[in-house]
């Protein structure tokens, strides 16, 4: 067997050498790679930072109108508490001045008719003196048909110190069918009440009722006076019945 005989350059360096460029060959591709993991890191670090403040800018903002939007919910529901107080104080007192103005009304009416009645017996601008109607009112009853209640009001206009006396005659003028036709008080009136006798010196109220026969249509009511003492009647005094019926009173006109 023969041996061979291998001869080699020693080269002790470039062992070193070989371990160097290996090292730093790993050291440049580690800075790389550091380098790469860092700026890939930096960069979503920085992104992620942006979409961070981003976010909280965004929050605060809309903490913001949160509060922005409550506060105006709140000033709104203010206002409509508000609103809505005003239209009940306005609502109470609207009610309170139209219950005024009808007492008003009411209290005006009162007056006008209390002034109607003491003028009417006062002498002053009286074409006549003595006893007459001062009012005549006509009511239907409810639950009985065609009867009437009335209430008629004599006064004494003049010569106050002195007593009157004497009767009522009333009558109701209309048409039973097509024949005009007259019914005395006393002949249709309903209760106790037939005759209507006074004696006054200032006024004198008479009510009762009476009750229409079928098929009568009334028109008018004619009253007259009778004064004791005295030989003809006073003049009669007619009234609309549409108009008594209704409460209004007042001649229609006067007839002798």
């Amino acid at each position: 067997m023969q041996h061979k005989i291998v001869i080699a350059r020693h080269r002790p360096w470039l062992k070193t050498g070989l371990v160097a460029g290996g090292v730093s060959l790993l050291a440049v591709l580690m800075w790389g790679l550091y380098s790469y993991t860092r700026a890939t890191t930096v960069s979503d670090f920085e992104r992620a930072q942006t979409e961070l403040e981003r976010a909280q800018d965004e929050r605060r903002n809309l903490s913001r109108d949160l509060r922005a939007a409550r506060a105006e919910v709140e000033d709104l529901r203010n206002q409509l508490a508000y609103q809505k107080r005003s239209v009940e104080i306005d609502s109470h007192a609207c009610d309170e001045v139209r219950q005024s103005l009808t007492a008003l009304q009411s209290e005006v009416s009162s007056l006008r008719e209390q002034l109607t009645f003491y003028r009417g017996m006062s002498p002053t601008g009286q074409t006549r003196s003595g006893v007459r109607v001062h009012d005549i009112k006509l009511q239907p009853k409810d639950r009985e048909p065609r009867t009437y209640s009335y209430d008629l009001t004599l006064i004494q206009s003049a010569q106050k110190d002195r007593f009157f006396g004497g009767n009522v005659r009333m009558e109701i003028q209309g048409l039973n069918g097509a024949v005009r036709h007259n019914l005395a008080l006393d002949d249709i009136a309903v209760g106790d009440i037939k005759k209507l006798i006074f004696s006054m010196k200032y006024y004198e109220e008479f009510r009762g009722e009476f009750r229409l026969p079928e098929g009568f249509k009334p028109q008018r009511v004619v009253v007259s006076l009778q004064i004791d003492g005295e030989n003809t009647p006073r003049p009669e005094e007619s009234f609309e019945w549409n108009r008594i019926l209704a409460g209004g009173g007042g001649n229609e006109n006067v007839r002798r």
